[in-house]
């Protein structure tokens, strides 16, 4: 038995001795086809194969979409694109520069940066980027000089990209430039919002103000994209494939060009800076926005220049503020349409009720003055609204207390957004008891009831706000949304969408309320005492109102806001001139020739 035991043990170790041998013999094998491989790849043919390497470096280049253009309502192109040269470095070739320094200080001196200007360009939100084989957009619309040094330089320098980008242009430069706004590209800041970090990146345009901003994802398009084979050095070879990109879809405005032009030059001619508005009451369309003073939208195509940038920001007028949504201002007389129109609805007065104005109006110790030292005798509500009676008002504003002044003033849309369709819109105030106490840690007294009722103290509106309060009396009650896009077209004009105009809201008084007021709106302009008798057109009848509203940084702010023709409103006008003095004196010719300019120029009538 023993003896077989050794035996078998002797057998397994000569089968395992075997499989050893056999295994070691595969494995020898194995290696020798792998050293013969190597040396095939590195020696016969690795000089093929180190020509192929350098050869697919493989870069993408994005090819920005144009955007779409921009329109007035009749078709006149107010924002086209242009060819313009695009100066990229990318960011791999380029760290295989010798001497890194040197070619940043090369770079810098042909296109006006400054090599930590160009160092910030290639750090994307503080991470480095010299690994990224896209290119990292240096600098827009470079000069020819510059494209044709930098093409120079391409050949000793690794990394240099020059490639052709649309950019904005604006064919009346300053004209509406508050309506339409610009583009830029995007901001770290703006990176961190969602609306673009999941849609853009860094170096992308975008709409920064305006119509630009508000609808920039329709005129935005979709972008293409090249793929390049370049050699170690950045050079391209050749181009493997491309995406034409998408151009973005056009907008067509309800501004009309001639009317925006016309009130923009109606400004400039006494060089005021305020606003001209016009809208069609019916739909909620914007005809013209004028807000003066404004800016060269063209400035900001490519390369803002600095110098320019610096002026505009350092302004103390503010050109870059949109005075019709931006700026707040007290509505002064204006705001006694909303008065007279609630103490009528509560019966807080009747069209017959009375009261004697002296020129001066006295609570206890305090004084209130009306605009007319001498006073107005007694007058009732028509006359009071023809020639703006302070006092009648202070006294009916009294009687109402603020909590119906300021029922009445949110009822006319103070305090709220319009939801016109450009950003940045503001809402304005509408003071009330409590909001004085928690805002200025004060009760209401009486003296800003008086204040109030004549649209002067703490309550303030946008122009578009204040214009709203004429834009209810011509529409016999109710205001619709104001908007300034039309609708949306491809190629040839192809209508893809309209906007459909929507109510805001409406007045919740009485008809005959709304009656009384309008009849009182047209003796402002009829009556041999009314305040806006200059407004006054041969075969065309016009209701308004005129305001003189105090300021305590200048002069009096003008305003007027009328519309016409009474029995069929068209269109409302709305005027201030900033510091400009009485409404009746400046304003109102201002409106008369923006009345006559639509009737008589664009209507022919």
């Amino acid at each position: 038995m023993a003896k077989d035991n050794v035996a078998d043990k002797i057998k397994s170790i000569y089968k395992s001795l075997i499989r050893v041998n056999i295994l070691g013999w595969i494995v020898s094998v194995c290696m020798l086809m792998l050293f013969f491989r190597v040396f095939y790849l590195q020696v016969i043919r690795g000089s093929y194969y180190k020509e192929q390497s350098d050869e697919n470096c493989i870069s993408v280049i994005k090819i920005p979409a144009p955007r779409g253009y921009i329109y007035d309502r009749n078709y006149t192109p107010l924002v086209v694109n242009k060819t313009s040269y695009t100066f990229s470095i990318i960011p791999v070739n380029f760290r295989q520069n010798p001497d890194r320094v040197k070619a940043l200080n090369a770079i810098a001196s042909i296109i006006d940066m400054t090599p930590e200007e160009i160092e910030a360009k290639l750090t994307r939100g503080g991470v480095s980027t010299e690994y990224l084989l896209s290119p990292v957009k240096i600098k827009r619309n470079i000069s020819e000089k510059e494209l044709s040094l930098l093409l120079e330089k391409k050949i000793g320098i690794n990394g240099i990209s020059v490639s052709q980008e649309p950019i904005r242009y604006y064919e009346k430069n300053n004209s509406a430039s508050h309506v339409l706004g610009y583009v830029g590209e995007v901001t770290d800041e703006q990176m961190k919002l969602t609306k673009y970090n999941k849609t853009r990146s860094i170096g992308d345009i975008i709409g920064q103000t305006g119509i630009e901003n508000y609808y920039d994802d329709i005129l935005r398009g979709e972008d293409g994209s090249t793929l390049i084979l370049t050699d170690a050095q950045g050079r391209q070879k050749k181009e493997i494939k491309t995406t034409p990109p998408k151009q973005g879809k056009n907008l067509v405005l309800t501004i009309d060009y001639r009317m925006q032009n016309f009130a923009e030059r109606l400004l400039d001619r006494y060089q005021y800076k305020g606003v001209i508005i016009v809208q069609d009451p019916k739909t909620g369309e914007l005809l013209c926005m004028a807000s003066k003073p404004d800016y060269n939208l063209n400035y900001f195509s490519g390369n803002i220049d600095v110098r320019e940038w610096k002026k505009l920001i350092r302004n103390k007028a503010n050109p870059l503020n949109n005075r019709a949504v931006q700026g707040l201002y007290s509505p002064g007389s204006l705001f006694k349409i909303a008065v007279g129109t609630g103490a009528l609805n509560e019966g807080v007065i009747t069209t017959k009720d009375s009261a004697f104005c002296e020129g001066i109006y006295w609570i206890k110790t305090w004084p209130y003055k009306c605009w007319k030292r001498a006073g107005h005798g007694w007058v009732d509500f028509y006359h009071a609204v023809a020639e703006s009676c302070d006092i009648y008002f202070y006294k009916t504003g009294l009687k109402m207390k603020v909590e119906l002044l300021s029922k009445y003033a949110a009822m006319f849309g103070f305090g709220e957004k319009t939801g016109i369709d450009i950003p940045g819109e503001k809402a304005g105030i509408v003071p009330s008891r409590e909001w004085k106490l928690r805002v200025d840690r004060s009760p209401w007294f009486p003296g800003n009831t008086v204040m109030m009722s004549i649209g002067q103290g703490y309550i303030v509106g946008t122009p578009l706000q204040i214009m709203n309060l004429m834009t209810f009396m011509a529409n016999s009650g109710y205001a619709m949304v104001p908007h300034i896009m039309k609708a949306v077209t491809l190629e040839g004009r192809r209508i893809e969408s309209e906007y459909k105009p929507r109510k805001l809201s409406e007045l919740a008084v009485k008809p005959e309320v709304i009656d009384i007021m309008n009849s009182a709106l047209k003796l402002v302009v009829t009556s041999p005492h009314g305040t806006a008798q200059k407004v006054r057109i041969p075969g065309l009848s016009i209701a308004g109102k005129t305001g003189t509203v105090q300021n305590s940084h200048g002069d009096n702010h003008a305003m007027f806001e009328g519309y016409a023709p009474t029995g069929n409103p068209e269109i409302v006008v709305y005027v201030l001139v900033e510091f400009g003095g009485g409404g009746a004196e400046v304003a109102v010719p201002l409106a008369r020739e923006m009345f006559e300019f639509y009737f008589k120029t664009l209507r022919g009538k």
